[in-house]
């Protein structure tokens, strides 16, 4: 197994930092060495406090996990304070250990986390022993003092950076005013601009999990041009129909919706170790989830990336938001047009197997893809065809697929608990 060693602070809220680092470097199968460089006090709505470890401790616990591993990269995301920054830069360049450097200077709530000595140290110290740098915007401009704001100043930063010691950099363009979500990259002879999903709103842990997922493909064994195209692709999938990695609640969340959200949260992870590989479809799998009496999507909360299948095991890096306009909750939707309790569904890869598994336990409907009419959406029309031809919702509605369509099993139900119980029957009895 290949590991990355991540030196970074800790989010009681789950958004960025280690969690965001565990979670990206899992996706890819790649183990995580975590090392705690400071804890927080914030959530996605503020942030209030930072204590920093002390630096010999973080030395301890690299050393420590260097002892029994040896991890193709490391990873310095917050660094707390300018003693640990340099510590970290060199005991990476005593174990010749190559170091990918994400310079958080700022948290996205605006709090400025450049403390005492810090930028001196990335330039002096750190810089020169990173193998790739990946500021953004704000973060380039503090380091070089050129300021980023489009492609052309952020090659100008790349340049700068580049000429302060870092073999590689990214330049994330996240924050640019125009081009917003194009990165720049540069290993000191081309600059290469990556494509990227704009974003509008909060986006938080984004920037760890972009940086972790380049450090897991590094330690993989890819060249770093690659390991940043690849991890670009993977983010690209986790943005493109999503605001972002939003891990905590929404300030303007109701108690309902807090509680669904968990609901949501909780069946994914759920899913993720449940689920064999041989059950998630090639489009991947969504659980959604609504409110009492939803009508539209915003009642509905569903993952904004879906489960899908990376190696042997079934994740996502996505999570719970509400508003989203997801196949599945659409299926919800249409499913609580005929039953007002049917809240929740879940999408499966078709197979003989699990129809055969559900007939005597489960109440089955299907439809045929050939009899749609034009213009309308599948989801709706079939579900509503088999809800007016059974006179209720059953617990599974199937199909066939079509013409550039997979077929598809949804499972439904009141709740996720009881949704995840008629798939826990099916796996039981699949056996």
């Amino acid at each position: 197994m290949h590991y990355v060693l991540c030196v970074s602070g800790l989010d009681p809220s789950g958004g960025a930092g280690l969690s965001a680092d565990f979670r990206a470097l899992q996706s890819l199968e790649v183990g995580c060495l975590p090392v705690l460089s400071a804890s927080t006090v914030q959530n996605s709505k503020e942030f209030v406090r930072l204590q920093p470890m002390d630096a010999r401790l973080v030395e301890d616990q690299i050393l420590a996990a260097l002892e029994e591993m040896r991890p193709g990269c490391a990873k310095l995301g917050l660094a707390g304070s300018a003693d640990i920054a340099r510590t970290v830069a060199g005991i990476m360049e005593e174990q010749d250990i190559r170091l990918v450097v994400d310079p958080i200077l700022r948290t996205g709530t605006g709090h400025d986390l450049a403390v005492g000595t810090l930028l001196e140290t990335y330039r002096d110290h750190v810089l020169p022993r990173a193998f790739l740098v990946t500021p953004n915007a704000f973060e380039a401009t503090a380091l070089t003092g050129i300021e980023v704001t489009d492609i052309e100043t952020a090659k100008l930063a790349c340049g700068r950076l580049k000429d302060m010691g870092a073999e590689n950099v990214l330049v994330k363009g996240g924050h640019f005013q125009s081009s917003k979500g194009r990165d720049v990259f540069y290993d000191g002879t081309d600059f290469t601009e990556l494509e990227g999903k704009r974003i509008e709103g909060d986006a938080r842990g984004t920037g760890c999990s972009f940086a972790a997922l380049i450090s897991g493909y590094i330690a993989m064994g890819l060249e770093c041009p690659e390991a940043v195209r690849r991890a670009k692709i993977d983010m690209n999938r986790v943005l493109e129909t999503s605001h972002g990695i939003h891990i905590t609640f929404h300030e303007d969340m109701t108690e309902e919706q807090r509680k669904i959200w968990l609901k949501v949260k909780e069946s994914a992870s759920a899913l993720c170790s449940l689920l064999p590989i041989d059950m998630v479809p090639e489009v991947g799998i969504n659980i959604a989830y609504g409110v009492e009496g939803a009508n539209d999507v915003n009642g509905i909360c569903s993952l904004d990336s879906r489960l899908v299948v990376k190696g042997r095991s079934v994740v996502t890096l996505g999570s719970p938001v509400f508003g989203r306009d997801s196949h599945v909750g659409r299926i919800v939707l249409t499913a609580m047009s005929g039953d007002r309790s049917k809240r929740c569904a879940l999408n499966l890869r078709y197979s003989e197997r699990a129809i055969d598994a559900a007939r005597d336990v489960l109440d089955i409907g299907s439809f045929d893809r050939r009899e749609e009419p034009g213009k309308s959406s599948s989801m709706e029309w079939g579900t509503l065809r088999v809800i007016e031809e059974k006179g209720h919702v059953p617990d599974m509605i199937y199909d066939l697929g079509g013409q550039g369509k997979e077929p598809m099993i949804r499972l439904l139900g009141n709740n996720p608990g009881e949704v995840l119980n008629k798939l826990r029957l099916l796996l039981e009895r699949g056996r």
